[in-house]
């Protein structure tokens, strides 16, 4: 029932309703797997497994889907293939003390032992394996260790499980440099679990990424507290404890630089990560912030009504939970989540517009052209229009299509078989 009401309040295509299905061809890394028929039936009951509740399943895609830009620029600094961020669905499900049996902790699994020889450190005052920038950092390191030793990224995968040794005692032939492998039920159960992964949740997490919470990054944490940072960034002191459980003590330790991870809304401005150009949002410390002009957190929510699109809209100057809003107008969680092509259990996000009405199936205007950082959802608020509607109307193959700025999208009637997709 839960995938269905998915269905309907982000326009995604009708295989979302079902189970998805494992294919006799994939791509991971680079390599064209072919999977054989025995492999397949092996990883579709390790899908079912992990779709069999879609409340759990939704939870985790959200997880996954605020961590993953952090995840993503890390990869792509690292050089390490970005169908690597699937692995800590698999290890952790993006919880960041996640303890295993054997005593490996965090959002990669590390033992204490294999964390500081890739650089984490971990003591009484800073675990580095729940920082989710240090670990990835440490996990991309692990992992292209592996593929220097193997040039081979389906064996460098076995190897995070087993290490290399023993990856190199457990197969038959090492196929290094390969372009093509194929997929048995012999190949290491490590490797079937996260192809699981992958297809179970690759779709799932595209499409909670518009309404999953942000996380941004404070790179000026040296000698701080949590509690300065929480006031420096507009942030409940409880949201950022909970998000940085690296840190065992009061203060962040001045030996290096330690990222703060800032969920949800920050006052400050963002940037860049230093270094390089990636626009992943940052939240930059302002040594000028004073306790008088940062806005108190739990301050009474002033709520802008007005109209768009013909549609009564609704904004916070503060984040809210749905509960928080809805209970200022006649209007169950269900119907706002269902009017806003949103899950309940999201946050209403601060100066960002909302219906209190169904959206309609066309907009005033006839165009948009998209610009940077602009996704379906956000053109979706802007105009009063249901996603589903816009993507019908652009002929485009579901809602997690990339849209690239520029792109000029119809939305009041629908663009005509003969007329190809316009750019400006």
């Amino acid at each position: 029932m839960r995938t269905l009401l998915l269905l309907c309040w982000l326009g995604a295509t009708a295989t979302l309703a079902q189970t998805p299905r494992v294919p006799s061809k994939m791509e991971f890394a680079g390599i064209q797997l072919k999977l054989y028929e025995s492999a397949r039936k092996e990883i579709q009951q390790k899908v079912n497994a992990l779709t069999q509740s879609q409340k759990h399943f939704m939870i985790k895609a959200e997880r996954a889907a605020s961590f993953f830009p952090i995840v993503e620029q890390i990869f792509e600094e690292e050089g390490l293939p970005d169908d690597f961020k699937y692995l800590a669905i698999q290890e952790s499900g993006y919880i960041a003390d996640a303890v295993s049996s054997s005593n490996a902790v965090g959002f990669w699994q590390f033992k204490k032992a294999t964390a500081q020889e890739v650089g984490l450190r971990v003591d009484t005052k800073v675990d580095e394996r729940m920082n989710i920038v240090a670990a990835t950092r440490g996990a991309a390191n692990y992992l292209q260790q592996n593929n220097l030793y193997f040039n081979n990224w389906v064996h460098a995968l076995q190897a995070y499980q087993m290490g290399a040794g023993g990856t190199q005692r457990s197969l038959k032939t090492i196929q290094a440099g390969a372009k093509v492998m194929h997929i048995t039920k012999s190949t290491y159960w490590y490797v079937l679990t996260f192809l699981a992964h992958k297809i179970a949740f690759e779709q799932a997490v595209e499409i909670a990424r518009a309404g999953a919470p942000k996380m941004y990054l404070y790179t000026q944490a040296k000698g701080k507290t949590l509690k300065q940072i929480a006031k420096a960034t507009g942030t409940s002191l409880d949201s950022l404890t909970m998000y940085n459980k690296w840190l065992k003590t009061r203060t962040i330790p001045t030996d290096k630089n330690y990222v703060v991870v800032v969920p949800h809304y920050s006052k400050q401005p963002l940037e860049p990560v230093a270094g390089n150009n990636n626009t992943t949002p940052v939240a930059v410390s302002n040594p000028e912030t004073t306790v008088k002009n940062v806005e108190i957190p739990h301050a009474m929510p002033a709520i802008k009504q007005f109209t768009i699109n013909g549609l009564p809209a609704v904004m916070s100057n503060t984040e809210l939970s749905i509960d928080e809003l809805t209970e200022k107008f006649d209007l169950s969680t269900t119907q706002f989540a269902s009017y806003n092509d949103i899950l309940p259990h999201y946050r209403v996000l601060a100066n960002q517009v909302y219906y209190i009405k169904r959206k309609k199936s066309k907009a005033n205007i006839y165009y948009h052209t998209v610009k940077p950082n602009e996704t379906l959802w956000s053109i979706s608020q802007a105009y009063g229009v249901r996603m589903a509607s816009i993507v019908k109307m652009n002929r485009m193959q579901s809602a997690k299509e990339d849209l690239e700025p520029g792109r000029v999208l119809w939305l009041k009637k629908t663009r005509p078989k003969n007329h190809p997709v316009e750019y400006k």
